[in-house]
């Protein structure tokens, strides 16, 4: 599980690869609400982690994968 300084981290990472404020993603995860994450997206890319978003399963499938963990290595340096 990821700690709070780690997590802090992603964000900033995500903010800066995205050009999206980091309060836009905090609120975003906060709320749960996505759409305007994914909207920056390609549609096909959207829908595909809106699914997997939408189900706790999938997510934690999705989080769990080798793939998954290489792009978060990645993204945290």
């Amino acid at each position: 599980m990821a700690d709070k300084a780690q997590i802090d981290q992603l964000i900033k990472k995500l903010s800066e690869r995205m050009g999206t404020p980091e309060g836009e993603i905090r609120s975003a995860v906060g709320k749960s609400s996505y759409a305007p994450l994914l909207s920056k997206l390609p549609s096909d890319k959207a829908r595909q982690m809106e699914e997997i978003l939408g189900d706790e399963d999938k997510a934690r499938e999705f989080l769990n994968s080798p793939q998954a963990k290489a792009i978060i290595k990645r993204i945290m340096g």
